[in-house]
């Protein structure tokens, strides 16, 4: 029984690690083979794509804990880690198109942009975070920094409200799209805050439950 958890768990492992390949491999199977398919300018399509893609790994990595709450599939946190992983892998794409195809390395151009358009060093901000986050992530570094790690990966809170600030501040993108993604960050981290006073709440009960008896 225990080996066919394992197998069943694996395979999952493995469906939702293709899964999560599969718009990065289509976008840049797409730019490499046939631009044209991706429209008139296929390397903004590809920026653009790889953004929301870092954003919705993003949220998908921070529902796992809701999940775990509020549905009959509490297993889908083991795969936390791993979705984290792709929301850098995503984040990663989307500033190394911007900075290797879109301004071709160049300083000038760069700098220029960044006093232009404030959204840019926002999404960088994120980005590093995702990098700490990323570097922290292997089980060596949690028992290294115990209880710290627990307080470290709440930089996911900020991460999430630089990424969406990030998207609301572009002007190429639709409202509509942006309230969506805000509505969502907004149900998660409230869910999160209720969850965390509900647990206060028991915790205290049960205190005073003990001191009573």
């Amino acid at each position: 029984m225990i080996a066919g958890i394992n197998l069943r768990q694996g395979w999952l492992w493995w469906v939702l690690f293709c899964a999560a390949l599969i718009p990065a491999a289509w976008y840049w199977g797409l730019f490499v083979l046939d631009p044209r398919a991706l429209g008139v300018d296929a390397l903004e399509v590809v920026l653009q794509e790889m953004g929301h893609w870092a954003l919705w790994m993003l949220l998908i990595t921070l529902s796992c804990s809701t999940l775990r709450r509020r549905t009959p599939l509490p297993s889908l946190v083991r795969y936390r880690r791993m979705l984290g992983l792709f929301t850098f892998f995503y984040a990663s794409l989307h500033l190394g198109t911007y900075v290797i195809g879109w301004i071709e390395l160049d300083a000038t151009v760069f700098w220029e942009d960044v006093s232009k358009r404030p959204f840019i060093y926002l999404g960088m901000i994120g980005w590093v975070g995702l990098l700490v986050l990323a570097v922290t992530s292997p089980k060596a570094m949690v028992r290294r920094l115990k209880k710290n790690w627990k307080r470290l990966h709440q930089l996911i809170y900020a991460i999430v409200i630089l990424a969406v600030t990030h998207f609301w501040m572009q002007s190429r993108v639709s409202s509509f799209e942006a309230w969506i993604y805000t509505l969502l960050i907004f149900f998660l981290l409230g869910e999160r805050a209720w969850a965390k006073l509900k647990g206060r709440v028991q915790s205290s009960r049960r205190a005073s439950t003990a001191r009573a008896q």
